[in-house]
């Protein structure tokens, strides 16, 4: 070794000492992930339901969870329902659990389902946010990357829609509103899905 010497603060010593803080955060990971087990399952009712109202690629493909470590150095988990990336038009909605932020459910679209968005507009739930960063891959709520659509004027939104391929608009709760969580999150899917019935 190059003799350089690591030091820990004395929290990071007791932090590396008591393993019951990872062995937590890996059972509110797990319980996240349970928690969007069930909301798939919700989910796939409601959109069975809706099946010959809703476009066929919405049927494509079984929801998908997924979790990692390191979106902006902190745990996340994604359910993805529906999911279609194709070249020609993408659709999907993304629930992502962000540690210390955010509960947050955005319907992200592409060509005709962007299109289909765009003509409902005055559907769209009070709370809702717009994404104005230049790609649609980034999840966080500050201000250069998600804005309310009430805050936009109707010039700079137009010019947004000419602008972007692509439309990606979210609601979102604080992770403090654990309990409310779950009905959020079904409520803001259902609001995106029934924006594409016809």
């Amino acid at each position: 070794m190059s003799g350089v010497k690591i030091q820990l603060s004395a929290e990071e010593r007791e932090m590396v000492n008591d393993p019951g803080i990872i062995l937590t955060k890996n059972k509110i990971i797990e319980a996240v992930m349970d928690m969007y087990g069930g909301l798939s399952e919700a989910e796939v009712s409601f959109l069975n339901a809706h099946r010959n109202r809703l476009p066929e690629a919405v049927f494509r493909y079984p929801p998908k969870i997924s979790k990692g470590e390191q979106y902006r150095r902190l745990p996340w988990v994604m359910l993805d329902l529906p999911r279609v990336f194709d070249p020609e038009a993408t659709l999907a909605v993304r629930h992502f659990f962000w540690w210390g932020n955010t509960f947050s459910v955005a319907i992200q679209a592409t060509g005709t389902f962007k299109d289909m968005l765009v003509k409902k507009q005055d559907r769209w739930p009070d709370d809702t946010l717009v994404c104005v960063h230049a790609t649609p891959w980034e999840h966080h709520f500050d201000s250069d990357n998600y804005i309310p659509v009430t805050a936009m004027d109707r010039g700079a939104w137009e010019e947004q829609l000419e602008q972007k391929d692509f439309l990606k608009l979210a609601v979102a709760i604080p992770v403090s509103g654990w309990d409310n969580a779950p009905a959020f999150l079904l409520r803001g899917f259902r609001s995106w899905m029934e924006l594409l019935l016809t």
